[in-house]
Parts: C-alpha cells; sequence; structure tokens
C-alpha cells in the first residue's frame, strides 16, 4: 500500500513517488486499476518527452475498457517500466510496485504540494465513487 509521506496523487489517479536521485516514478492508484479490471496492455510515454500537466502520456486497455494516463504535473520522461510491454498485470497485482508506469523528472518539484496526500486521496474516492 502506498507510504502516506511518499504518494501524491491526482484527482485523474495517478500517482508519484519519490524515488531516488532526484527522480520520482508514476503510475496509477490500486482504485484506478481496480475500476479497469484485468490489464492487457499498455500504451507507455516516449522516453525523453516533456508532458506539461493534463497532457495524455499513455493508455492503459483492459478487459472493460480503455483509460488514459495524464501527467499530473509538468514532467520529463526518463525512463518506461518495459516489463509492462510482456506482463501488463502487474499494474493490477502491484500498481504501487512493479505496476509503476515509468521514471519522471518533476520541471518543479514544488508541483507536488498540488497533488493529494494518501489519506486526501482517499477520501477524495470515498466521496465521488460511491
Amino acid at each position: 500500500m502506498a507510504d502516506n509521506n511518499k504518494f501524491y496523487f491526482a484527482k485523474s489517479h495517478e500517482w508519484i513517488s519519490i524515488d531516488s536521485d532526484n527522480f520520482y516514478n508514476i503510475g496509477i492508484s490500486d482504485f484506478a486499476q481496480s475500476e479497469l479490471g484485468d490489464v492487457v496492455y499498455t500504451q507507455l510515454p516516449e522516453i525523453g518527452r516533456h508532458y506539461k500537466k493534463d497532457e495524455k502520456i499513455g493508455e492503459i486497455e483492459s478487459v472493460k475498457s480503455v483509460s488514459e494516463i495524464y501527467a499530473p504535473v509538468d514532467l520529463t520522461i526518463k525512463s518506461v517500466n518495459s516489463k509492462l510491454n510482456e506482463t501488463p498485470e502487474l499494474i493490477n497485482d502491484e500498481p504501487f510496485g512493479e505496476g509503476f508506469i515509468a521514471k519522471i523528472e518533476l520541471n518543479n518539484p514544488s508541483d507536488l504540494l498540488s497533488l493529494m496526500d494518501k489519506n486526501s486521496y482517499e477520501s477524495f474516492v470515498k466521496s465521488n465513487h460511491e
């Protein structure tokens, strides 16, 4: 489960976590993956590309639907989780771990303050999806 002090959440259900060496990971929340159902394919973002906040960075296809992944803040993709090409179900199995989408660099780390912590995100999900 997400550590409250290390994960930041967007209303569009993406998360960012502090990794190391000024890099971060991005993925989708446990709630998002459970709503999608069994993930069968991921369209990963382009390595080296800069994305603006709210810009589409990829897609996740499940047995139920296709969902877009958005940049919760301005960011640059440093690498992608290539394991998802062969085993996209990692998003279902470990959404906060091996199921991450990409390693990113933030243009402005203070942008994380515009995102929700774990408790705020859980309250948001509860109030908007009951």
